[in-house]
């Protein structure tokens, strides 16, 4: 009938108890509880996983080695950077990746060094930006005060300035939503964004709505 009915997620939720020769796999950025009541009675028999970042020899792995053909090599200390920048997370992996196989073609190299990982940074900024950008506004608030909030709070962060008053709720609310969904942590009894490559945008090219 080219629409998604109730039905469907009966149909699915049956499929999950009773097919025992089917496994299923569903993903997504917001949890079942934030979803609403009707989402976890629907999947009351799936188990949550949280997948955050690949483990460190793993992301290498991934860098030294993504396919057969690969022959890129990396100047001392670069792929050790790579995996601090993006903090191993699979997506920015590709994404910085993609841009250094780029940068590498367009000089003719097949050695990544300090400055062609420099232009991939720059180029992955502009190539991610989509995500970047849905990191920042998706991520920071669920009102429009909450997101001014946690985009202000976010700029304060990258800048290494004074937060603005953190006793405001729409603040509060900003913190707690940027925690959950890893865009910051505290370390030290500080807060700090998680990722330097997110942060990087933040600081350069973040813009506040």
């Amino acid at each position: 009938e080219q629409r998604l009915s109730v039905q469907l997620l009966d149909e699915l939720r049956s499929l999950i108890q009773h097919q025992e020769r089917l496994a299923f796999l569903f993903s997504g950025v917001q949890t079942l509880a934030e979803l609403g009541p009707n989402w976890s009675s629907y999947f009351i028999s799936v188990v949550p996983m949280e997948m955050l970042y690949l483990e460190p020899q793993e992301a290498e792995a991934l860098m030294l080695d993504p396919d057969p053909d690969f022959d890129l090599r990396y100047d001392t200390d670069i792929l050790p950077e790579i995996l601090r920048l993006t903090r191993c997370q699979p997506y920015l992996l590709q994404l910085l990746g993609s841009a250094m196989v780029t940068q590498a073609n367009l000089a003719h190299t097949q050695r990544i060094t300090f400055p062609l990982l420099q232009a991939a940074i720059e180029m992955a900024l502009s190539q991610g930006d989509p995500y970047f950008t849905n990191v920042w506004t998706e991520f920071t608030g669920t009102t429009a005060a909450e997101i001014l909030a946690g985009q202000a709070y976010l700029q304060c962060l990258a800048s290494d300035r004074p937060p603005p008053d953190l006793s405001q709720p729409d603040t509060q609310n900003a913190i707690r939503r940027l925690r959950r969904y890893h865009v910051i942590e505290e370390v030290a009894g500080q807060d700090k964004i998680e990722i330097p490559l997110i942060e990087t945008w933040v600081r350069e090219r973040s813009m506040l709505g």
